[in-house]
């Protein structure tokens, strides 16, 4: 799966910039680097009809065909790098106000992690957000990333449950969150507040990917795949998020937001 084969310039909107690969741990990476992600957009996931369905722009090099590997992960890969991104601003202050610390523990709290527990967000996106293209074979290799102090997660407890996270990978200046997941209203809101929080002074951007229903009321701006990639390419190194705890009251939008 060599990126460098991968003209990004030809991409379109609605269309992969590649098919095919694996998603080991160390193709992922690679991915992310050069500014793209895994991620199904139609539900039938034969891999010949894939290719049907995008023969012609696979003619006329549009869209790279990788090479076919041996891989438990059955599902046919489609790679994608928009030509617009949605993205959030790390310090965007309309997030801040989701975050009302709670200087005591006399009233309800929520307690916000980060590394707490990777895995479990990554189970819990599977099961909660429909996103049936984690398989378990992905799962394996965004543990492994999270291992190598590349991806990173973000918990909402209350007790001792797990209510809502998100989780993604992390280089140079941008954070890019694969998946998120919420059981309580506007919990997941929370997550991404505590991310700009600890991401402040460390990157740029949060990428979202592609838009979300979840994503409609974080603010999120559009960039141009070339904005993107220059804030990326920026520094190539992991991003170290700060982890400890912090402690905020259950949050709930009022009429401005």
């Amino acid at each position: 799966m060599p990126w460098e084969w991968v003209d990004l310039s030809a991409a379109e909107l609605d269309l992969p910039v590649a098919i095919g690969g694996s998603t080991e741990p160390h193709r992922l990476l690679e991915a992310h680097r050069h500014g793209a992600f895994p991620f199904p957009r139609h539900r039938d996931h034969a891999a010949a009809t894939q290719r049907a369905r995008y023969a012609h722009h696979l003619a006329d090099g549009r869209i790279t065909a990788f090479p076919a590997v041996k891989s438990v992960d059955a599902r046919p890969l489609t790679w994608w790098s928009p030509a617009r991104r949605p993205v959030i601003p790390v310090g965007a202050r309309h997030l801040s106000s989701c975050l009302r610390h709670s200087a005591d523990d006399t009233g309800p709290q929520w307690i916000v992690s980060c590394d707490h527990a990777f895995a479990s967000v990554v189970e819990d996106c599977q099961e909660q957000a429909g996103s049936s293209w984690i398989t378990d074979a992905y799962r394996a290799s965004l543990i492994a990333l999270h291992e190598a102090g590349w991806a990173h997660s973000i918990e909402i407890w209350h007790e001792d449950t797990l209510i809502a996270g998100l989780f993604g990978t992390g280089i140079g200046n941008v954070f890019s969150v694969d998946s998120a997941f919420g059981r309580h209203p506007h919990a997941t809101r929370v997550a991404f507040a505590d991310l700009s929080r600890r991401l402040h002074g460390l990157a740029e951007l949060i990428d979202i990917q592609v838009p979300h229903d979840y994503a409609t009321a974080l603010g999120t701006r559009s960039v141009t795949r070339a904005e993107y990639l220059e804030a990326l390419l920026a520094v190539d190194l992991p991003l170290t998020i700060p982890t400890g705890v912090l402690a905020v009251r259950p949050w709930a939008p009022t009429a401005h937001g």
